[in-house]
């Protein structure tokens, strides 16, 4: 005999101790001691859609670089060095042509004190939902650092004239958490592309809508028999997002099968996080959740 059937999970009803909304403790109204082959599913999952394309200290962040094409003092201020700017683009939704806009601003703007007002060009095309890096003079080359760059530093790189050394020397970067946004170009992979003002770097197509999964995660419930992407072992229910900006995303049981078990545990204060496929906690503004515990007895051929 199962001492509670359902736990209805609401994050209006979380502990004050709570971190967020997507990391909360709940209290039941009793400890609950679950007999021998019990099992549970998370059903009934309500979580709303209002976290943003680019998110504060999550993937507002892109590295840019600028030198001389030439490899000699140009004319132009500003230009005949290696300059490095981490460059902050403010949160919120965007669509390709706002990105685009505050791309170009973000980014010429913090290059702005080596005399110029446009360093930069950025433009975007539509049909194949991408955007185009160049830069203003002919005696420029730029580049936006790739997931690589940061993570193994730089060395030499082959500009359109010739080889020559181009380490960045802006502020250092947390390499275990720069908060890039590479992930919405997919400009993850290998040495980022040197552009020119007569030959541009094409973005591969963007994607915005950076969070496709949500991960419900606990650590005091299930017998830690998933993995994660991001390598964890808490996993208890993977939730796709079905829904766009500012709707709301419904999961339900789907199989039959998709039970973990929980047999023999003690419950009175549950710990759940939200997390996306690298790990971090989903931002929800302030946003509530919420899904049900199902408990069930796990049928065998003694039965």
């Amino acid at each position: 005999m199962l001492p509670v059937k359902k736990i209805y999970i609401d994050t209006k009803k979380k502990t004050t101790d709570s971190v967020s909304n997507s990391n909360f403790k709940y209290e039941i109204p009793e400890t609950i001691a679950l007999p021998h082959n019990t099992i549970f599913y998370i059903d009934d999952v309500c979580i709303p859609h209002s976290w943003y394309t680019i998110e504060e200290d999550v993937n507002d962040r892109i590295y840019v670089q600028l030198m001389n094409a030439n490899q000699t003092v140009a004319n132009t201020p500003g230009d005949g060095s290696n300059e490095c700017r981490t460059v902050i683009i403010d949160p919120g939704n965007y669509n390709l042509q706002q990105l685009r806009a505050e791309l170009k601003t973000k980014i010429n703007a913090a290059f702005a004190s080596l005399g110029q007002t446009e360093y930069f060009e950025v433009t975007d095309d539509p049909t194949t939902n991408t955007l185009m890096f160049t830069t203003k003079f002919t005696t420029s080359i730029g580049r936006v650092l790739t997931d690589t760059d940061i993570q193994t530093g730089l060395a030499a790189f082959q500009s359109v004239n010739g080889v020559f050394n181009a380490s960045w020397n802006g502020p250092s970067i947390d390499t275990s958490n720069p908060m890039d946004m590479n992930d919405i170009f997919k400009n993850t992979d290998g040495t980022g592309y040197v552009f020119s003002a007569l030959i541009g770097w094409k973005t591969q197509s963007v994607d915005l809508q950076p969070i496709k999964n949500i991960y419900i995660t606990s650590p005091n419930i299930g017998t830690y028999k998933t993995f994660s992407p991001s390598g964890g072992r808490t996993v208890i229910k993977k939730v796709p997002v079905n829904a766009g900006d500012n709707q709301m995303i419904f999961s339900n049981i789907t199989s039959s099968n998709d039970y973990l078990d929980c047999s023999r545990q003690t419950l009175k204060t549950l710990q759940f996080e939200l997390k996306t496929v690298n790990g971090l906690n989903i931002p929800l503004h302030g946003s509530h959740v919420s899904f049900s515990l199902v408990f069930d007895k796990y049928r065998t051929t003694e039965d």
